[in-house]
């Protein structure tokens, strides 16, 4: 009786092992969407345009103008998926 409470706590952590790290896979992939267009130039102010460009010139899916880290001015950022 023991044996079987045993072998299924360790289904139950193992299972969730497995749930986290599916989870954090998938933080990972959404990292990797948004990357600073490769192609602008300048502080980004017209969403629009960025998003134009993202699509026409770098083959992303969609664009949008972002602040920078810190004190730095707005960017460009393309997103892939």
């Amino acid at each position: 009786m023991a044996k079987s409470h045993v072998l299924y706590i360790a289904f139950l952590a193992l299972f969730f092992c497995f749930l986290i790290a599916s989870t954090e896979m998938k933080k990972a992939d959404a990292i990797g969407c948004e990357t600073p267009s490769a192609t602008w130039k300048g502080a980004c102010v017209v969403t629009e345009d960025c998003d134009n460009q993202c699509i026409k010139w770098e083959g992303a899916i969609h664009g949008a103008c972002h602040l920078g880290f810190g004190w730095s001015i707005s960017q460009c950022y393309c997103y892939f998926c």
